[in-house]
């Protein structure tokens, strides 16, 4: 029996937010606009960045032959979605 890796992630507002706003395919710009907690683009850039560094949030760029690819100095030429392991994140801690 495989022991599954749990490893506690604690997110701050602000990334909990953005997570919750990203179940579907979000541009960075949409997600800017609806973000309550913080409106300064570059914070957001930060909390981003942050979820993709937990495996938690993925670019998903249409328009780019690897979907995966984002610029981190062109966040606006990009969109983002949970991962399956935001997702589990959020129904385990209440941010469904």
């Amino acid at each position: 029996m495989e022991r599954k890796n749990t490893k506690i992630i604690e997110l701050p507002e602000l990334e909990t937010e953005i997570l919750r706003l990203c179940i579907f395919q979000e541009s960075f710009d949409s997600i800017c606009e609806e973000c309550k907690t913080e409106k300064k683009a570059s914070i957001v850039a930060d909390a981003i960045k942050n979820l993709i560094h937990f495996k938690l949030l993925v670019a998903s760029n249409q328009s780019n032959s690897l979907s995966w690819i984002y610029d981190s100095d062109k966040m606006s030429e990009s969109s983002f979605k949970a991962t399956a392991q935001g997702v589990e994140w959020m129904e385990e801690n209440g941010a469904g």
